[in-house]
């Protein structure tokens, strides 16, 4: 009984999406059904501009409708962004450390530096007592 329930929401779901689509794209049929074709340069170029305006309107809606609503394309658009960000805080972080582990490179040389020159400058004091 829930395989003939599942089936009749399936057909419902194309049925529903088939009763969409007709209007949508037959939308700019019937408004230029109407519309003269004897028309001067500028009126046609006019009408030409809406009809293409129009079909690529309606892409966007199909699209949108059929593809970024969908709940499975949602999910796939999450996992997809979670991984971006994640592969990028990790490279951010990965930098830092690179970033800190050089500073740290730095900083030991500035102190290894530091501490040779107070020995040079004692052992030099320690010479000038002496002579």
């Amino acid at each position: 009984m829930d395989i003939l329930k599942n089936d009749f929401e399936q057909y419902k779901r194309l049925a529903r999406s088939t009763l969409l689509l007709i209007p949508l794209f037959g939308v700019h049929y019937i408004i230029f059904t109407f519309f003269p074709e004897d028309v001067d340069a500028l009126t046609n170029k006019i009408r030409l501009t809406f009809e293409l305006t129009l079909a690529s309107f309606q892409g966007f809606v199909v699209a949108v409708l059929y593809c970024f609503l969908n709940g499975e394309v949602q999910c796939e658009i999450r996992k997809k962004w979670s991984q971006w960000h994640l592969i990028g805080d990790l490279s951010l972080q990965q930098h830092k450390n690179s970033g800190s582990s050089n500073n740290g490179t730095i900083l030991t040389q500035v102190q290894q530096l530091s501490r040779n020159n107070k020995e040079y400058r004692k052992a030099q004091s320690q010479e000038s007592s002496i002579n």
